[in-house]
């Protein structure tokens, strides 16, 4: 009895294992003709990448459809082998988040030693795709303008933009810095979250519960519109989040990033109702009305990642702290006050992830990150609206 109990709570592991998968996989598929286009069965078609541990296999059936499953998103070789027909390879074969490829290919009929290479195709479409949805890679939000996090890249999809007053807030009163996410006129509540394939959608009040710097990240993914029925829970915009993963080869960076009032010009006018009169508006600048806020942003840490054993287990780690130290005068209205009030913030990133093909046609993924944060201090707004008797030291 304890038999059967175990193999049914595996077949559920591994039944969850694969919902959750279906969200960061990609597929490859396709018919395979000889020249006169008579359908060619029994062909054995292999995919490798840098990104697949081990490499994905298939056979193709009487009718010559070859479907290649559960991909990573990333750039494949696809090998064709029959007997009695020319090896077929085609290379650079690029496929991202939840993409459907459909490849067909003509094989020659030549010695078994002959094969064709064929590189340099144009880029391949999904015609089965019906979402209004943007894919970046690794190799493009590298080169884009952007913040910490991914959530500073989504608005590029149209239809996709920041409305603060949307959002949450975070312990300290902030405004958190993806709440304001609002897609196609929905609020920052109606999103939903994914990183590897796990709903991160924060349980409260629906924001991203989840921040994951760009160094952990290998491709984001944003769906507006036209998205399937698994991503019911979502009236918004569905983002994506695949992290990095080892490989066959060891690879690591050492990173530092600073941020601060000494890089930054002079403050710009802001708008506002006059608090002595709601029938004025103004434009203030309270960096002349205050003196400038000072702020240091202090981000460094490592990665690693590589093999445990070459195409069976493979690693990733990284470590990412960072400081934010502010210091904010303010001038409140109610008595002409004057004060320097200090906020200092501390963030413990750090992620793992490994990734197995134990089975020829099993391959496995567990990942974790964590965003330890704590902050000592709190700031008055800046119009000087708030009380001087409040206690600004609170730790969270």
């Amino acid at each position: 009895m304890s038999k059967r109990i175990l193999i049914l709570l595996l077949g559920l592991a591994l039944a969850g294992s694969l919902t959750f998968g279906q969200v960061t996989n990609a597929r490859i598929v396709g018919t395979i003709t000889d020249n006169e286009g008579n359908p060619l069965p029994g062909v054995a078609v292999e995919a490798t990448s840098p990104k697949l541990v081990g490499r994905a296999t298939t056979i193709s059936d009487e009718n010559g459809v070859f479907r290649l499953l559960n991909l990573v998103p990333g750039v494949y070789r696809i090998q064709y082998v029959l007997n009695g027909f020319q090896t077929l390879v085609r290379d650079n074969i690029s496929v991202s988040l939840e993409q459907t490829l459909t490849l067909d290919v003509t094989m020659e009929l030549g010695a078994i030693n002959e094969s064709i290479v064929v590189t340099g195709q144009a880029p391949l479409i999904d015609i089965k795709n019906t979402s209004k949805d943007m894919t970046m890679t690794k190799a493009m939000f590298q080169v884009l303008p952007k913040g910490r996090d991914f959530a500073s890249l989504v608005t590029l999809l149209p239809g996709v933009g920041t409305e603060n007053f949307a959002g949450g807030v975070d312990r300290a009163g902030a405004a958190t810095r993806a709440g304001g996410l609002s897609v196609d006129g929905a609020t920052a509540s109606e999103n939903v979250f994914f990183v590897d394939g796990v709903n991160t959608t924060h349980l409260e009040d629906g924001t991203m519960s989840q921040k994951v710097n760009f160094d952990f990240i290998d491709e984001v993914q944003v769906k507006a519109s036209g998205y399937q029925a698994e991503f019911g829970g979502s009236m918004g915009g569905v983002i994506n989040v695949v992290t990095r993963s080892g490989g066959n080869a060891l690879h690591g960076d050492v990173i530092g990033y600073y941020s601060g009032s000494g890089l930054s010009g002079t403050q710009r006018p802001v708008l506002r109702v006059n608090p002595l009169d709601n029938h004025v508006a103004e434009y203030v600048n309270y960096q002349y009305q205050n003196g400038k806020e000072r702020e240091v942003i202090l981000e460094g840490g490592l990665n690693l990642g590589g093999y445990i054993s070459k195409d069976r287990l493979w690693f990733f780690g990284t470590f990412m702290p960072a400081q934010r130290a502010r210091t904010r005068p303010v001038t409140f209205l109610i008595d002409d006050s004057r004060g320097n009030f200090d906020r200092k913030d501390l963030e413990l990133n750090y992620s793992g992830k490994l990734t197995a093909q134990p089975l020829r046609n099993l391959r496995l993924s567990a990942s974790f990150i964590n965003n330890f944060w704590k902050y000592r201090g709190g700031l008055p707004t800046d119009d000087g609206a708030g009380s001087p008797t409040v206690e600004w030291s609170k730790n969270g």
